[in-house]
């Protein structure tokens, strides 16, 4: 047995080291694996998360400086911050900017019956997280009162002037514990982000909302409690014991300003084309993972790249590489409004939110996602192609502690990465990139799930020097690779976008299958020719890089021969019926933003509402659920909707045709949509 399993680790090794680099050359991939530094990214996290950095604020504003002083340090001497004006009132696209919100101070007391102080149950300055986000300035000397879930009225009695505990967001109850029943503030015990590991820890204290756009009748303040503290307290109230309490809150909105950091790596032969590097600085302190993590990335990515061009390691890249930390989402669509140029020169972007948890502590799992299917790209190929590089790399150090690129910090853990390739999820600043507003093929490097997400406990204990490093290797590879690509490269390119495509085929074969389980056969063949389009679509993507050799388009219409085949050969499709719609080119954006959301406000104003909102809105398909992003992702002025709900069916599983005319027609009633 021993001599077996020498046998079959010796060609393991031998099979892995054999395997030829992706795409960048020895010399590249050793200065990029060598020189990047997970534990200098590690000290940008916790630099990171000592500011509470909710938009707008002081504390944002503070990290965003130290990172402009970083890059200069650096060497990128274009390094600044972009300030876009949000006062609540000016629109980028379909965002609604929101104004800065900053707090000075918020205590919570338990009191005596003498109305001495007894008890601390949250503070500002200890855990800023404790005061709900968009809270305002107030003070109440009360009694608590519990109201459960708090979105009936029958659950408010005798509340007015107190402060009432609920298990729902602060922002779903304030409209009848403020604005109706006269309530003088919320204590919230809502536990978000439901994973396997919901309530496993009833410590934590969670991140709390209150409705940025609130009427001033409801404007309030609102703390966050953990479990166990709610359940103490509902347990005396519920014994008949009075609990009084002492609130008191500085806070409030003001007109700021979109800060975002942003710095360059200026092209040598092709600087109006741009590959982007994105993240998010926002979130409560310390958000060490969630996202100071991807910015610190992003962070140590700029240096690596800047040093080894300086240092002539590696080539100046031929397309300029560019560095932004934006406000989640809402920055980003504010970005790419105000400087609609950017987004033209952008080829592909590189996204990481959430890339250095140590996932023996948050258990985490390590995503390479893809950009949507409604936006084919080849992007998607030369992520997986680094990941599955990084993977055996790293799987191979971990198994025989030999590796030529074993990707470990001297602080950081030993364990595999095993990076998962997932199809397109929304959640973070990607889904704005890829959006049919702007087109850009993105990658989402992310860590999912995160037990300690939005909560106090997402600290720099649980973020693993070696996680970031492989992180900002993969997005300094990736990237440097692109920013690169000419027409020398697509042979090579396409041999791996081939192994994918075929791979790809084994999925459609699957997704066959569970057609005729579902009892869906007669969708195979829609599904067969979106497939194929699909595979058609990710060669022609290179186009825009770098011409596509001859031979390399011959070797592709062999492949989608054999494809074909494979797939059943699908007859043509006939013309779907419906209305084609295109895009009001002058709203731009997704649906939904960050503390706004357009199609909500558009349905309310126009009295669509309850029974009467497209049901598409929440359907769940066979695989996936995206269903709103990608219909109006499909919108181009020439697809039918019958097309549409085809192409949609195809992605996610069959879906009613009446259920995406519907929403089409809801979004050409709010003006997202013109025939």
């Amino acid at each position: 047995m021993r001599l077996l399993a020498a046998l079959a680790l010796s060609l393991t090794t031998t099979a892995a080291t054999a395997d030829p680099l992706p795409f960048l050359t020895d010399k590249e991939v050793s200065a990029l694996a060598t020189e990047i530094s997970g534990e200098t990214a590690k000290r940008s996290v916790e630099g990171f998360s000592r500011h509470h950095r909710m938009r707008g604020s002081r504390g944002y504003r503070a990290a965003a400086d130290q990172i402009v002083a970083e890059l200069r340090r650096y060497g990128l001497n274009d390094a600044h911050v972009e300030s876009l004006p949000a006062d609540g009132k000016i629109f980028y696209g379909t965002q609604r900017s929101r104004p800065a919100w900053n707090a000075e101070l918020a205590e919570l007391w338990e009191l005596d019956a003498d109305g001495a102080r007894v008890k601390r149950l949250a503070s500002w300055e200890a855990t800023p997280i404790a005061l709900a986000q968009d809270s305002w300035s107030g003070e109440a000397n009360t009694a608590l009162v519990d109201v459960g879930d708090g979105l009936q009225a029958e659950d408010y009695r005798d509340v007015a002037g107190k402060l009432v505990l609920t298990s729902s967001q602060p922002g779903q109850i304030a409209s009848l514990a403020i604005g109706r029943f006269k309530a003088a503030g919320i204590l919230s015990y809502a536990q978000n982000q439901r994973t396997a590991w919901y309530g496993e820890d009833e410590t934590l204290v969670r991140w709390g909302h209150l409705e940025t756009f609130a009427p001033e009748s409801e404007r309030t303040f609102a703390f966050m409690l953990s479990l166990q503290a709610a359940r103490a307290l509902q347990g005396r109230l519920a014994r008949g014991e009075t609990v009084r309490l002492h609130a008191v809150v500085r806070a409030g909105q003001e007109p700021g300003s979109y800060d975002l950091a942003m710095a360059t790596i200026r092209g040598s032969e092709l600087p109006d084309e741009e590959i982007v590097y994105s993240c998010h600085l926002d979130h409560p302190r310390p958000g060490a993972n969630d996202n100071a993590s991807g910015c610190a990335a992003i962070l140590e990515v700029a240096r690596t790249l800047s040093k080894l061009v300086a240092e002539k390691r590696i080539a100046p890249p031929r397309r300029t590489i560019r560095f932004v930390w934006p406000p989640e989402i809402e920055g980003t669509i504010a970005l790419l409004n105000a400087r609609p140029d950017l987004a033209g020169r952008a080829r592909a972007v590189i996204h990481m939110d959430m890339v250095g948890g140590d996932a023996e502590i948050t258990k985490a799992v390590f995503r390479v996602t893809r950009s949507p299917k409604s936006l084919p790209t080849f992007v998607n190929d030369v992520a997986e192609a680094f990941g599955r590089f990084a993977n055996a790399q790293s799987d191979l150090y971990a198994s025989t502690r030999s590796a030529p690129y074993p990707l470990v910090d001297p602080e950081g853990g030993k364990r595999a990465l095993q990076a998962d390739f997932v199809d397109f999820t929304e959640g973070s600043d990607h889904q704005v990139w890829t959006e049919g507003s702007w087109r850009v093929p993105a990658i989402y490097l992310n860590d999912w799930p995160d037990r300690y997400i939005h909560t106090h406990h997402d600290s720099i204990a649980n973020i693993d020097a070696t996680k970031l490093l492989r992180a900002a290797f993969l997005g300094a590879a990736g990237a440097y690779y692109l920013a690169d690509l000419g027409a020398d490269d697509v042979p090579a390119l396409w041999q791996v976008v081939r192994r994918h495509a075929l791979e790809r085929g084994a999925d459609l074969l699957a997704r066959q299958e569970r057609l005729r389980a579902a009892g869906q056969a007669g969708e195979i063949a829609n599904l067969s020719r979106f497939h194929l389009a699909y595979e058609q679509a990710v060669l022609d993507s290179i186009a825009p890089f770098a011409e596509v050799p001859a031979a390399v388009r011959q070797d592709a219409g062999r492949l989608l021969a054999s494809l074909r085949t494979l797939a059943g050969d699908p007859p043509a499709p006939g013309r779907a019926s419906g209305t084609v719609y295109r895009r009001n080119a002058e709203l731009k954006g997704p649906m939904e933003g960050f503390g706004y959301e357009y199609l909500e406000d558009k349905m309310t104003g126009l009295g669509i509402t309850g029974p009467a909102r497209p049901a598409l809105l929440g359907y769940e398909g066979l695989w996936g659920a995206s269903y709103p992003y990608e219909a109006l992702n499909l919108v181009d002025g020439r697809r039918t909707v019958g097309e549409i709900r085809d192409a949609l069916a195809a992605i996610y599983g069959p879906v009613p045709l009446e259920q995406v005319s519907g929403f089409l027609e809801v979004l050409e009633r709010a003006g997202v949509l013109r025939r």
